[in-house]
């Protein structure tokens, strides 16, 4: 049976219903090729973006190779920045602040020299600067207990050459004492100022658990190390400073003069055998033979274990010593015994 008029009708509408227009189809291939040609878009900004940072990130063509930037104390962020860029070892002053904020935070440069052999990243110069990593070539440098600053020059002069040790001794002389003997990385320029620092720094971080100790002792930071200079050159083994103390000490306490050679040793270069009757009447602060207790200062720079046996000394009967030809100590409780002493241990 044929479908009527109406039916027909109604299929031809429906099959128009389901075609697609023209004017739908270009606003939809309008749309894809927009989308497509952001996204292009999006791709070429990432990728010349990241380009441009790399770019800005990498050293310089004319990088200096082996050369050495000097960071004073206190020059800021944009100061190093500056100076960085004048010299060519980065290309953007921005980046490399950005990189130095984010390694080193609020302290985002140190102070020192900075040696750069070859051509690094701006990161990693900003990540050398805010650590502190110079790069120089570091000297050891071991300097004993007991050691005077001038002796300190000394070696510091043997192990660098360059070290002006006349400026040190001027400069670290009201430090006597006070310049904690050991084991120091030092690079070759290094100055005078930076030495005396860092070895003055290293005594009170060394000093710090003591500060109760000397508190109660009942003597002054000073008192102590000077009698701890005076037992590095008294005595050699850690029981006798211990007991070399304690009899100084009680020499003090009871107003009678220290008699001790090694303040000659560092007045006048003299050691003990050496000393002279006219020595002992030189007019001088050091001289403990005319004045009564601790000499002006210290006469050397102590170690730890001086420092303790002059905060804890061992107390005994004794009042009198001498150390023989093979440093042996020797004892003696009056001035009687200690002149057989000598007699038996000193010929």
């Amino acid at each position: 049976m044929e479908p009527s008029k109406t039916e027909k009708e109604g299929n031809v509408i429906e099959e128009r219903g389901n075609e697609k227009s023209p004017a739908t189809f270009i606003f939809f291939s309008g749309i894809l090729e927009w989308r497509t040609i952001f996204l292009v878009g999006i791709v070429f900004f990432i990728v010349f973006f990241s380009a441009t940072v790399s770019l800005l990130l990498m050293p310089p063509k004319d990088f200096p190779s082996h050369k050495i930037i000097k960071i004073k104390n206190g020059d800021s962020l944009s100061v190093v920045s500056d100076t960085l860029s004048k010299e060519n070892i980065i290309r953007s002053r921005y980046f490399f602040e950005g990189c130095a904020k984010i390694v080193g935070g609020m302290k985002p440069v140190i102070a020192g020299e900075y040696l750069f052999e070859e051509p690094v990243s701006a990161c990693v110069v900003a990540l050398r600067v805010a650590r502190g990593l110079s790069g120089v070539p570091e000297v050891r440098v071991t300097l004993p207990e007991g050691v005077p600053n001038v002796q300190v020059a000394d070696i510091i002069k043997k192990n660098i050459p360059e070290f002006d040790e006349k400026l040190f001794i001027e400069i670290a002389k009201k430090d006597e004492g006070f310049l904690f003997p050991d084991t120091y990385l030092f690079i070759e320029s290094v100055t005078p100022e930076k030495v005396v620092s860092v070895m003055i720094e290293n005594f009170n971080k060394k000093m710090m658990p003591f500060d109760a100790e000397i508190k109660a002792s009942g003597h002054s930071l000073r008192e102590v190390v000077t009698m701890a200079s005076i037992l590095e050159k008294e005595a050699t083994s850690d029981e006798d400073k211990a007991i070399v103390s304690g009899v100084l000490w009680k020499r003090i306490s009871i107003g009678m003069p220290l008699q001790v050679d090694a303040s000659f040793l560092y007045l006048l270069g003299k050691k003990s055998s050496e000393v002279t009757v006219d020595d002992m009447q030189i007019r001088s602060g050091y001289n403990t033979y005319t004045n009564k207790g601790l000499p002006s200062g210290p006469i050397g720079n102590p170690g730890l274990i001086a420092i303790q046996s002059a905060l804890r000394p061992t107390a005994s009967a004794y009042l009198f010593y001498l150390s023989d030809n093979n440093g042996v100590m020797h004892y003696a409780k009056t001035f009687e015994e200690h002149k057989a002493n000598k007699l038996k241990y000193l010929r």
